[in-house]
């Protein structure tokens, strides 16, 4: 009797990025089958959002190949990666952007402001 393994929904294989002289992700390897739930845990500069980021086209990465279905893909945008059934939730929720006027003081644009 055999059993069958099954196709990862997202493969992510040797994914690495660097800011600089700051290496983020090294050599980062992901399986997300049918059924799981994965919890990625690190300390706060460990590069947990750097690695959402890549699977969902935030950042390209320097190395390594992500692949959905089983299928080699490319995810250049968040849009792209919609498209493969790929979503994120970011851990910022600023829907405002923040300027910063001549006296320091923080104001929003009224238009952009999200509901209270």
């Amino acid at each position: 009797m055999t059993v069958d393994t099954p196709v990862p929904l997202v493969a992510a294989q040797g994914m690495s990025i660097s800011f600089g002289a700051v290496r983020a992700n090294e050599d980062v390897n992901l399986r997300l089958l049918p059924a799981e739930i994965h919890c990625v845990l690190g300390e706060n500069g460990a590069g947990k959002s750097t690695l959402m980021k890549l699977l969902y086209g935030v950042y390209q990465p320097d190395s390594g190949q992500i692949a959905c279905l089983g299928e080699p893909v490319r995810i250049t945008s968040p849009q792209v990666a919609r498209r493969h059934g790929i979503g994120m939730v970011f851990q910022d929720f600023r829907r405002r952007p923040i300027t910063v006027g001549a006296h320091g003081t923080h104001r929003a644009s009224r238009r952009n402001a999200a509901p209270h």
